[in-house]
């Protein structure tokens, strides 16, 4: 079994588009939607979660180094400042820390379990 542990900090720009909120991942050009703030930044840590499990998963590290264009970058730095000097503006800087373990089993440790008395096999999944 290989565990892999993911503790990352990403820069995320929150705005507001049409009637929801974004929350953009600055280094993964990530997004979450949502009614609010925090419900968008909650989607976002999920999609952040999901893209790392699917990078490991495809051995494809590749995958995680996907910035969001200068653009982005620039509203992100001007949001900071101004949030510095106590100026509200649309959009807000904020950071996300992410957290993701992911469990990799070979074949080998997938029978090594099915010999376990207490193994049951099941349908469920989990991504």
């Amino acid at each position: 079994m290989d565990k892999t542990t993911y503790d990352i900090q990403i820069r995320v720009l929150v705005y507001k588009e049409d009637s929801e909120y974004v929350a953009r991942a600055l280094e993964m050009d990530l997004l979450g939607y949502g009614k609010t703030q925090v419900e968008a930044i909650d989607e976002l840590r999920r999609a952040i979660e999901a893209q790392l499990t699917f990078s490991h998963q495809k051995n494809a590290k590749h995958l995680l180094e996907f910035p969001a264009e200068e653009e982005y970058f620039e509203r992100w730095e001007n949001a900071q400042k101004m949030a510095i000097r106590g100026i509200v503006l649309d959009d807000q800087p904020a950071r996300l820390s992410a957290r993701a373990v992911i469990l990799s089993f070979s074949e080998a440790d997938i029978r090594k379990l099915q010999q376990n008395p207490g193994f049951r096999q099941t349908n469920l999944v989990c991504a």
